[in-house]
C-alpha cells in the first residue's frame, strides 16, 4: 500500500516510528532505525510533501504523524484528481490532433491516407464496410455517456458481423453508461458475445480502429455529425492505437464491480453548486481558482456522463452524492 503512495521502505519505517511514538526527535529515530540523521530528515520531507505528518501547533519545529486513515485517503484523493487531470490532458491532446488533420485532409483521398467522409450516412456506410472486412480486431472510443437508440443499433448489427467472423471488439466507454439501461444492456450483449467492455471517467473524442490498418475520428469533435476523417496512413495510425492501449489498461471492466469516487473537494463543489452558487463564488468558498472549479465540474459531468450541470445534480442526487 504505502510503495503505492510513493513511499520507500525507510519512509514508511520513520512514519511508523512517528505513530508510535511522537515524542522522538530525529536523532532517536535515527538512532532506532540505525541510520543517519539527514536519511531521516530526507523521509520527513517527503512525508511532509505527501501530507502524512504536519507541524505541531504547539511545539513549532516538531512533526506530528497524521492518522493514516485521514492521511491515505488525502493521498488518494489527490492521486484520483491527478490522474483525472491526465486523462483530460490525453483527451485534449487528441482533439487537437484531429482538429489538425482536419484541417490539412479537406481535398485528401484515399491514396492519402485521409480520407474526408462527409455527413453521417457516408460514415455509416464506411464503418458498414471495416466492419465487414475486419479480420482481426476493432477498438472503439464511445464517449457521450448514454447512446442514442440508433447508434446502438447500428453498433449490434455490424459488431454482430464482426463477432461472428471470430474478430475481438474492444470498446471503452464513460463510467457514466453503466447508469443507462439502453447502453448497459448493448454492453453486456458484447460481453455475452465475447467481446470486451470496458468504462473510463473520460475519453478522447470518438474513434474506431480497425485492424490497426484505418481508423474514423470526427471532423469535428464537437458535432460528429458533420462527418469524419478515414485514416489508413500507419504514421497517424501508430499514435492512436498507444493511446487506445494506455486508456484501455486504466479502464474499469464491465463486470467489476464500480464505484463512482469523489474527492472531498468534489463533494464540496458540488454541494456548491447545489445551493446556487457559480463558478466563482464556489472557488471562493473552497479557495482554489475559477479555472480549478470548472475543471472540478468537467471531471463530475465526465464521471456521470452527463451532458448539462443540471442532468448531472439529478445524477448525483440519485447516487447520494448531494
Amino acid at each position: 500500500m504505502f510503495a503505492v503512495l510513493g513511499l520507500e521502505t525507510k519512509d514508511e519505517a520513520v512514519y511508523r516510528e512517528m505513530l508510535e511514538s511522537p515524542a522522538l526527535g530525529i536523532e532517536e529515530i535515527a538512532a532506532r532505525l540505525t541510520t543517519s540523521p539527514d536519511r531521516v530528515r530526507a523521509c520527513l520531507d517527503k512525508l511532509f510533501e505527501l501530507q502524512l505528518i504536519q507541524e505541531s501547533f504547539e511545539a513549532p519545529g516538531r512533526f506530528l504523524a497524521v492518522e493514516p486513515a485521514v492521511g491515505i485517503q488525502q493521498i488518494l484523493a489527490r492521486q484520483h484528481d491527478e490522474l483525472i487531470e491526465r486523462q483530460r490532458q490525453i483527451a485534449d491532446s487528441h482533439t487537437s490532433f484531429i482538429r489538425m488533420l482536419s484541417g490539412t485532409g479537406a481535398h485528401s483521398s484515399r491514396g492519402s491516407g485521409i480520407e474526408r467522409l462527409e455527413g453521417m450516412d457516408a460514415v455509416q456506410r464506411r464503418l458498414r464496410e471495416l466492419s465487414h472486412d475486419a479480420a482481426r480486431e476493432v477498438l472503439t472510443f464511445m464517449p457521450g455517456g448514454p447512446q442514442s437508440v440508433a447508434a446502438l443499433q447500428a453498433a449490434r448489427l455490424n459488431d454482430g458481423h464482426a463477432l461472428g467472423r471470430g474478430v475481438t471488439i474492444r470498446t471503452i466507454g464513460l463510467d457514466g453508461v453503466r447508469d443507462d439501461a439502453a447502453t448497459l444492456d448493448y454492453a453486456r450483449w458484447l460481453t455475452e458475445q465475447r467481446g470486451e467492455f470496458r468504462t473510463a471517467a473520460s475519453l478522447p473524442p470518438r474513434m474506431v480502429l480497425v485492424d490497426g490498418a484505418s481508423a474514423l475520428i470526427p471532423i469535428d469533435p464537437g458535432n460528429t455529425r458533420r462527418g469524419a476523417l478515414c485514416l489508413s496512413d500507419p504514421a497517424l495510425l501508430a499514435p492512436l492505437l498507444a493511446l487506445f492501449d494506455q486508456i484501455w489498461a486504466g479502464s474499469t471492466p464491465l463486470d467489476t464491480e464500480h464505484h463512482h469516487t469523489l474527492s472531498d473537494r468534489e463533494r464540496a463543489l458540488l454541494a456548491c453548486i447545489a445551493q446556487g452558487h457559480t463558478d466563482e463564488s464556489a472557488a471562493k468558498q473552497l479557495h482554489v481558482s475559477p479555472r480549478t472549479t470548472r475543471r472540478m465540474m468537467a471531471s463530475i459531468m465526465d464521471q456521470l456522463g452527463a451532458r448539462s450541470r443540471f442532468e448531472a445534480g439529478l445524477k448525483a442526487a440519485r447516487l447520494g452524492w448531494l
